[in-house]
């Protein structure tokens, strides 16, 4: 599964570089050269469950055959608290649309944490499908009196109509999130970052800004202090006249196979790292 926030786009050349042409980049997806379009399929029978808002970008992906949708539901609930804000006389209506969902999330939190087929995983599941079923009888039945109501909500309603088959694919991956909001979380750092830096002004300072990123996301989801780690290969760059560490010296570094050692040095706040003498491991390059 790929959950995705759009990154917005860079420059090359003052020639935008668009999120299909980055998506399709990391997927190894090749665009039509004459054309641009997608291919038909994902080469090499490959399968991929994309996790994400609504932007077309994606919604193309989804037509292509081995690419499946899985729709946020955080986003199809902030169309409602847009209508309800926007429209005061929405809000009651805003308000049972969210308490509807509001029990789809309390459903699906009862399910991942139930141990799978139990008893309480099959009453949890059961209760999912319910609060789906809710949600889709009510919006049939409102979509029957749309000639009756505010259109700012008949424009909520079809939005939830058009996406429903890629938000009720959760029934299918439970131990999935309902939305794709940790891939948003992630993601504002270098977003923000990117903005103060005044962009990445080149294609080639944002695929190294990218691998940077990627780099310290990947250290603190292993739990480590990016800034500690990243200083500690750097220092053995330099034990070794500047030339980067290969072969069992650079295994030392991935953070899925770290020593006990390396793994309480690397943790540690900056403020704290190098007040105690390296460890042993720490010490060898």
């Amino acid at each position: 599964m790929l959950g995705v926030r759009r990154p917005g786009h860079h420059r090359v050349h003052h020639r935008p570089v668009t999120l299909a042409e980055v998506l399709t980049a990391q997927l190894g997806v090749v665009l039509d050269a004459d054309t641009g379009a997608l291919p038909d399929a994902l080469p090499g029978g490959r399968r991929l469950l994309l996790s994400s808002d609504f932007y077309t970008v994606y919604q193309s992906m989804g037509r292509m055959d081995g690419v499946d949708n899985l729709w946020c539901w955080a986003h199809i609930r902030r169309y409602f608290v847009r209508a309800g804000d926007a429209h005061p006389d929405l809000q009651a209506w805003t308000q049972a649309w969210l308490e509807r969902i509001g029990a789809l999330y309390r459903a699906h939190s009862a399910l991942a944490a139930a141990p799978t087929g139990s008893p309480q995983w099959a009453q949890a599941a059961a209760q999912l499908d319910t609060t789906l079923q809710v949600i889709d009888t009510e919006r049939h039945a409102q979509a029957a009196n749309a000639h009756l109501m505010h259109p700012a909500a008949v424009k909520v309603l079809a939005t939830l109509d058009r996406e429903w088959d890629g938000l009720t694919r959760h029934r299918e991956f439970p131990e999935l999130p309902l939305d794709n909001n940790t891939s948003e979380r992630a993601l504002r750092g270098p977003v923000v970052g990117r903005k103060n830096f005044y962009g990445s002004g080149s294609k080639t300072s944002a695929e190294l800004a990218g691998r940077v990123w990627t780099i310290t996301a990947t250290a603190e989801r292993a739990g480590l202090n990016p800034l500690v780690y990243l200083g500690a290969y750097l220092h053995a760059c330099a034990q070794t006249a500047g030339t980067p560490p290969s072969g069992t010296a650079l295994d030392r570094f991935l953070p899925w196979a770290l020593n006990p050692d390396d793994h309480a040095a690397w943790t540690r706040h900056p403020d704290t790292a190098g007040t105690d003498p390296p460890s042993e491991s720490a010490r060898v390059a």
